[in-house]
């Protein structure tokens, strides 16, 4: 009777073997995670560009009306301007990171409690003004999403016959939360519709 001799995986090879999976599991679960962390990156980077854009068109929206008043043709045609919407600080002004303007919302040539808006940097949120006195102040940004680390604006004037065209430069800087390395930047350049007699000049330019 012939006998037949078995042969198998010794156990130091069944080891190796089993190593060398847990390896490339290993290597696999790496390379997932990477992938997994990028496409969130990607995901957040986009988000953030997106809320930067929406604030900015927000601003511009508002602000390119400043010191809009019903009939301005008529009444802003002396050299002085001294309508209540061009003759204090809350029509038109800028100190610091804030910018404050007023707009004839509902165009009665008075200004209102709720026309005196503007934008400011607080606690790494962009606000809106929604009143006069007091004012109010309303979040446009949440801090805890994409925290705003840097307002700026800059404003141009040139003359236009005579009166003065105005553009405002805007530009924003946020970062991640808890995150600096990841910043992003956007900027809009914004032209103001309602010009100014030039003697305001010095005052708005």
């Amino acid at each position: 009777m012939t006998s037949h001799r078995q042969s198998g995986e010794t156990l130091i090879g069944l080891m190796v073997g089993l190593g060398l999976g847990l390896l490339v599991l290993a290597a696999g679960t790496q390379m997932l995670a990477q992938q997994l962390r990028g496409h969130r990156w990607l995901l957040q980077d986009s988000h953030a560009h997106h809320d930067l854009r929406a604030a900015l068109s927000t601003i511009a929206q508002q602000l390119r009306q400043a010191q809009a008043l019903e009939d301005a043709w008529k009444l802003r045609t002396s050299a002085s301007c001294m309508d209540p919407f061009c003759d204090g600080p809350e029509d038109f002004s800028i100190n610091a990171d804030r910018i404050n303007f007023s707009i004839d919302r509902n165009r009665n040539g008075l200004q209102d409690n709720n026309e005196c808006l503007g934008f400011r940097l607080s606690n790494g949120e962009l606000k809106a003004r929604t009143a006069c006195e007091p004012e109010v102040w309303t979040s446009l940004t949440d801090a805890g999403s994409l925290k705003i680390t840097q307002l700026q604006w800059q404003v141009k004037c040139a003359p236009q016959g005579r009166l003065w065209q105005r553009w405002v430069t805007v530009s924003l800087t946020a970062q991640w939360p808890g995150d600096a390395s990841r910043q992003w930047q956007a900027s809009q350049t914004i032209t103001l519709r309602n010009a100014l007699p030039a003697i305001q000049a010095p005052v708005y330019c």
